[in-house]
C-alpha cells in the first residue's frame, strides 16, 4: 500500500500541475470559456483556479498531508465536473478546457471527460486509505516549493492574460473645441449632414469598453439614431478576439494609436452627433438607449 500510495500521489501531482501550468499560458481563452457559463466577473476564476491545482500538484508531489490533499483533489475534480455538467446541459458548452492549449490531452467527446475525471477519483484511493502515510518532514521546503510553483503560474497567468486588461498609451485628455473634433471625425468617416449618429471611441482590449458595447449598439437597434460608428485603436490580434466575442452588428473603423490620442486620451468615448455637430460627449460609460424612448 506504502508503494500504491506514493504512485497515487504522484500521479495525481503531476496531472494537476500539468493542467495547471497548460491554462496558466493559453489564461485568456481559458477565461474566455469561464464567460460563456455566466456573467462577466466568471473569468475571475480563471487565475484562482489554476492556483488552486497548483497548490493541489505540489501537495501532492511532495506528499504534504498525502491523505487530506487527495481527498481535497477528488472534491475539486467532483466540483468541476459538476460545473461542467452544468455547461454542457444549460449551455451546450462541450470543451472543459482542462487542460489548456494541450490540445492532445483534450478528450474527444464531453462523456469522455467524466470519465477521465472518475478514473483520476480512483487512482486517489490508495493515498486515501494508506493510514500509515509518513508524518511530516520538511514542512519548510515544502511550503518554499508550494509559494514558487503558485507564484511562476500566476506570472505566466498574468502575462497571458495581460492583453485583456491593458489600456492604449494616451496623452492626457484634450482641450479642442467640438467643431475641431467633428474636423478630425470627418475625415474618418463621411458624416451625413440630415442624419444623426452615435461614435464609439474605444480600443478592442479595453474592459470597460467592451463592458459599453452592447449599450452602444441598442442606440442603433432600437432606432434612437440613424447609425452607430465604431472606432477602435489598430490592434489586428484584440480585432479578431473582439469579433469573435461580440459579433459587433455596427462599422467599426480602426485609426491608429497616434491619430486616436489626437482626437481623446481617454477611452471608451461616446459622441452624439447630429449633421455636423457634437450635441453631447460621455466618458467611461455609456447611458442605455432605454431612457430615450416612449
Amino acid at each position: 500500500m506504502k508503494y500504491l500510495s506514493r504512485i497515487s500521489t504522484t500521479v495525481l501531482g503531476l496531472m494537476f500541475l500539468v493542467s495547471a501550468f497548460a491554462k496558466a499560458w493559453d489564461a485568456e481563452s481559458f477565461a474566455e470559456l469561464l464567460l460563456q457559463y455566466g456573467p462577466a466577473w466568471f473569468s475571475v476564476g480563471a487565475p484562482i483556479i489554476i492556483c488552486m491545482e497548483c497548490l493541489l500538484g505540489v501537495a501532492l508531489l511532495t506528499r504534504f498531508r498525502p491523505r487530506h490533499a487527495a481527498v481535497a483533489g477528488d472534491i475539486f475534480l467532483v466540483l468541476v465536473s459538476c460545473i461542467f455538467a452544468y455547461g454542457l446541459a444549460a449551455k451546450g458548452i462541450e470543451d472543459c478546457g482542462c487542460f489548456g492549449f494541450l490540445s492532445k490531452l483534450h478528450t474527444g467527446k464531453p462523456w469522455m471527460t467524466f470519465v477521465r475525471n472518475a478514473v483520476f477519483i480512483a487512482v486517489s484511493i490508495p493515498a486515501i486509505i494508506d493510514k500509515q502515510a509518513q508524518k511530516e518532514r520538511y514542512v519548510l521546503p515544502k511550503g518554499v516549493a508550494a509559494m514558487v510553483t503558485v507564484a511562476a503560474a500566476c506570472f505566466i497567468t498574468g502575462l497571458a492574460m495581460r492583453r485583456s486588461f491593458e489600456l492604449p498609451d494616451l496623452p492626457s485628455v484634450h482641450t479642442d473645441s467640438r467643431q475641431q473634433t467633428m474636423e478630425k471625425l470627418n475625415a474618418i468617416y463621411p458624416f451625413s449632414a440630415d442624419s444623426s449618429y452615435v461614435v464609439y471611441l474605444f480600443s478592442f482590449t479595453c474592459p470597460h469598453c467592451q463592458n459599453s458595447f452592447a449599450n452602444v449598439q441598442q442606440y442603433e437597434q432600437l432606432h434612437v439614431v440613424d447609425k452607430v460608428v465604431g472606432i477602435a485603436v489598430e490592434n489586428d490580434e484584440a480585432r479578431e478576439r473582439f469579433y469573435r466575442l461580440y459579433k459587433p452588428e455596427i462599422d467599426i473603423l480602426t485609426i491608429p494609436n497616434d491619430q486616436m490620442s489626437d482626437i481623446t486620451g481617454s477611452l471608451p468615448i461616446v459622441l452624439l452627433i447630429e449633421g455636423d455637430t457634437i450635441q453631447n460627449a460621455q466618458s467611461g460609460s455609456v447611458t442605455s438607449p432605454g431612457i430615450f424612448l416612449p
